[in-house]
């Protein structure tokens, strides 16, 4: 997956910086839904001085590339962000800690996509957002 994200950067004319690159690698290897906040830790491992708005320009720039997706939460510093995945699928998100987690599952059928042509619109993509609470903020 490393490789594909660095050739999609390459053909829009992206560097491959040292910086950008432990960026992707580590995104990738951890495979969750991670804040900007997470990912600058991870980070900080091997880049002790990057700083978090060199995190945040990445972040939008593989977002507006559609490699990543953001997760919208609840809060300050709440959007979590996932590699996009060939498999669809939603998110429900804890209103309290901002824990979120994947469900496969979409409740958008065709014939809500028919009712969205007959009134004009042609659905290109979409985010169904779920909020709740996780089960160690609900015991709380």
């Amino acid at each position: 997956m490393i490789y594909e994200v660095m050739k999609q950067l390459k053909d829009k004319g992206y560097r491959i910086t040292p910086q950008r690159r432990v960026i992707i690698e580590k995104i990738v290897h951890t495979a969750g839904l991670l804040t900007a906040a997470e990912i600058w830790n991870l980070v900080r491992q091997e880049y002790n001085d990057i700083g978090l708005d060199t995190i945040y320009r990445n972040i939008s720039m593989l977002t507006e590339m559609g490699i990543l997706i953001p997760i919208s939460g609840t809060g300050k510093e709440s959007t979590r962000y996932e590699l996009a995945h060939a498999n669809h699928h939603h998110h429900v998100v804890c209103v309290k800690c901002g824990q979120a987690v994947c469900i496969d599952y979409c409740p958008i059928n065709q014939e809500f996509i028919e009712m969205l042509r007959m009134n004009g619109y042609e659905l290109i993509r979409h985010n169904v957002e779920l909020l709740g609470l996780c089960t160690d903020c609900k015991s709380l």
